[in-house]
């Protein structure tokens, strides 16, 4: 993961013709970018200061708006959560407490010391500034409040700075080459110093580049999995000044991989299910640079892009992501993606997933596209803004429809699972079918107990078998155990038009209904809601569900339940369902005693045939004749 990472800050590096060995260079890389993933850039505020006979007076706040190209000009860079930041930049929470925290104590720090040392008429300048900023502080703090108001109002956010006018001309902090040189010691001491102790080693292998350094440091921490804040994190004992063993970097890695996280901040970060996650690209040659331009033209373009009603989505029901895109060309780089969790500065690497070729995206899209298509599969799921429903829209296969399953509730957190189901699509390795089944026929029978709607549920769950098993990533089920793709023929005496519909989707799903265990216990959970349905309108209660036993189903009991649905339609002369009854007896008959069906599948196909009952609409026959249903 590192090293691809790096690639990419080398490619950015070279591709922007950034010298990381001179000052502007270093501050180009280090600088982080303020508006991030933010919808919106920031409101700038700047506390304009003049300086006069090396004094400086205070004149105003003032607000103007954000610039990319001034970036280095801000010389923003986050220091520490309950310390100042690199320099007296901040980005804006309470202002009660960020202007005491950020601005106010970074003034406070001994810049005689390592690694400033700074000159006499420095200190001076530093003291001069400080003197001015306490001075008015009640007045510098109640103006940004007034600016804060509005900014709230509109959920906004705004970032603190200094800016001194010194002979007509207004500077920024990157203008002046005082602060310029306190950002470029900071940063690359912070690469081996922290916690008041040292961590460097001479002559030493990088981890990274894996080549050996003059120097390497024990603080690199572009992105912070892991911390030696605490004894015992440290190899070989609890000595931090020996950090360096944990993870080496050399210098220039360490500023290739802080390019190289810009980048993908930029350009190739994405969100999913609560998770954010990178597509980190990998040309097969180093002269093949054709995946980057195609990260910054989403980035620039992707409006554009995912206007055309061809362009899917996998990972999330938005259109807010890469890979069909990516799917679309030459296996001439690879793809790597890294699912995170950042939160109070601590980044957390959920999965890792490596070498995705195009190709396999391509796979991935093409099995979609085959799920979509099928007609049992045409139903409607809510559509939500803001966490309200809005409305309605057609069902599509994503990953939803496995976080739907394996996501977090209330009561049951199981996104490990999710995550592991996710890097095992991407990567084509074997899922456990009974596993994967017990993950939906959990949630359909809780949904089933509070008397919910199981209908979305239980065909989600459909679409995720069937896509699971379009890639071949069930193996082969049998006997409750594993899937074939062998089929038979149901051999029924019933009216043609029960034995189409129910072909129809024996036929759409030959893998799923290869058994007649299967299509009896499915055909038996459509004539119990035709059943369940009849009570409804005459009672407008549905008492017969009690019997389901919370669809804790096994061969015994489906079999039993079909006398006793048979007799319900008998004493509220409405048994119109012969044919349907004659096709599961049938399909019992030929199933024979040994069904090989755990609990879980008999309680997914007998909730299957309830939900897709509408499917099943057709002139009803009793012995008085036809009446149309």
């Amino acid at each position: 993961m590192i090293e691809a990472i790096r690639e990419v800050g080398e490619h950015s590096l070279r591709k922007d013709h950034i010298n990381s060995e001179d000052s502007e260079g270093l501050i180009e890389i280090f600088c982080e970018d303020i508006q991030g993933r933010s919808p919106k850039p920031p409101h700038i505020l700047t506390i304009d200061l003049e300086r006069k006979d090396n004094q400086f007076l205070f004149i105003r706040v003032t607000e103007e708006e954000y610039s990319t190209e001034k970036n280095s000009r801000y010389l923003y860079r986050f220091g520490s959560s309950r310390g100042s930041n690199v320099t007296p930049t901040s980005k804006v929470t309470d202002i009660g407490k960020t202007y005491p925290n950020k601005i106010k104590s970074w003034f406070e720090q001994d810049f005689t010391k390592s690694p400033y040392s700074l000159a006499e008429k420095d200190l001076q300048y530093i003291k001069s500034l400080k003197d001015c900023l306490e001075a008015n502080e009640s007045v510098i703090i109640g103006q940004i409040e007034t600016f804060l108001v509005d900014i709230r109002l509109k959920k906004e956010s705004a970032l603190i700075t200094l800016m001194v006018k010194e002979n007509n001309q207004r500077q920024y902090l990157g203008d002046i080459e005082l602060f310029r040189s306190i950002f470029i010691k900071k940063t690359r001491v912070s690469l081996y110093q922290k916690y008041t102790t040292e961590s460097i080693a001479s002559n030493q292998i990088c981890s990274v580049c894996r080549k050996k350094k003059e120097e390497v440091y024990g603080f690199v921490s572009t992105f912070n999995f892991y911390t030696v804040d605490k004894p015992g994190m440290v190899s070989g004992g609890f000595d931090q000044s020996k950090a360096w063993k944990n993870y080496p970097v050399c210098l220039g890695c360490a500023l290739a991989l802080e390019r190289g996280k810009k980048y993908l901040d930029n350009f190739s970060t994405f969100r999913f299910y609560g998770f954010d996650y990178y597509v980190i690209p990998k040309p097969l040659l180093e002269s093949n640079t054709e995946v980057y331009d195609i990260l910054k033209i989403f980035h620039s373009e992707g409006d554009r892009i995912k206007m055309n009603e061809n362009y899917h989505s996998l990972m999330s029901d938005t259109k807010d992501e890469i890979f069909h895109l990516l799917s679309e060309k030459e296996n001439s780089f690879l793809c790597n993606i890294l699912i995170y969790q950042e939160n109070n500065n601590e980044f957390k690497i959920e999965r890792y997933i490596e070498d995705i070729f195009p190709s396999r995206l391509k796979e991935l899209f093409n099995a979609k596209n085959i799920i979509d298509a099928k007609s049992t599969l045409q139903f409607q799921v809510p559509l939500f803004k803001d966490k309200k429903k809005v409305g309605d829209r057609p069902f599509e296969f994503t990953f939803e429809s496995i976080v739907h399953f394996f996501g977090k509730e209330i009561d049951h957190d199981a996104r490990t699972y999710f995550l592991d189901i996710v890097s095992r699509i991407f990567t084509g390795k074997q899922l456990s079918y009974p596993f994967v089944l017990s993950g939906i026929t959990r949630k359909i029978r809780k949904s089933f107990a509070q008397n919910s709607f199981t209908k979305e549920s239980t065909l989600r769950g459909l679409a995720l078998l069937a896509y699971l098993n379009e890639l071949k990533l069930l193996g082969d089920h049998k006997d409750g155990i594993t899937m074939t793709d062998q089929t038979k023929s149901i051999v029924v005496d019933a009216s043609s038009d029960t034995k189409k519909k129910a072909d129809a989707i024996f036929l759409e799903f030959p893998t799923f209904f290869d058994s007649p265990a299967k299509r009896a216990v499915f055909l038996e959970g459509i004539l119990c809601q035709k059943l369940l349905n009849i009570q409804y309108s005459e009672r407008k209660a549905t008492p017969f569900r009690i019997k389901l036993q919370g669809l804790k189903l096994d061969q015994r009991r489906v079999q039993g339940l079909l006398p006793e649905i048979q007799n319900k339609l008998e004493e509220y002369k409405k048994n119109y369902y012969r044919d349907l009854e004659r096709l599961i007896s049938t399909s019992m008959v030929e199933a024979g005693n040994d069904w090989r069906l755990s609990k879980d599948e008999i309680a997914f196909y007998f909730i299957l045939g309830m939900n897709l009952v509408d499917q099943f609409v057709f002139e009803k026959q009793d012995d008085g004749g036809i009446i149309n249903e």
